[in-house]
């Protein structure tokens, strides 16, 4: 549990590191960010050119509501209300013409988030090899 916490705690920092999001604001953040990508997998396969860093079409990017992000996340919906207020000011979010709210388009790259990624794929690597090392995961070679 640990080793686990220990990654929450690492990826927590590392993600509010660049606009110094609070706690509240991440969970929006990476519930919107989650929820493109689990809803772009469900529907298409993914070209191999966007399956890094590359922008997605802005056709591609799916909206999700306040409400969704209210249920998703269990936060209260005035708390997202307010708090995507802020992040759309701030030019972390922005407001779909189709309803709900996105990522701008570009955004790792804009906000100079590639470093991040790298921290953050570095963070879960340890967190591995931990787990690994304590007997919690088993690797198997097929």
């Amino acid at each position: 549990m640990t080793a686990i916490s220990n990654q929450l705690l690492a990826a927590h920092r590392i993600y509010s590191a660049p606009k110094a999001l609070n706690p509240t604001e991440l969970i929006i953040y990476l519930t919107i960010s989650v929820a493109n990508v689990q809803k772009l997998t469900r529907e298409r396969s993914i070209p191999e050119a966007f399956a890094a860093t590359a922008i997605l079409p802005r056709e591609w990017v799916v909206p999700i509501s306040r409400n969704a992000i209210a249920s998703a996340s269990g936060l209260p919906r005035e708390t997202v209300r307010r708090h995507v207020g802020r992040m759309i000011e701030t030019g972390l979010l922005i407001e779909d013409e189709r309803g709900g709210v996105t990522l701008p388009q570009g955004v790792i790259k804009d906000l100079g988030l590639e470093p991040l990624l790298e921290a953050l794929i570095t963070e879960f690597a340890r967190t591995a090899e931990a787990l690994i090392r304590l007997g919690v995961i088993e690797v198997k070679s097929d």
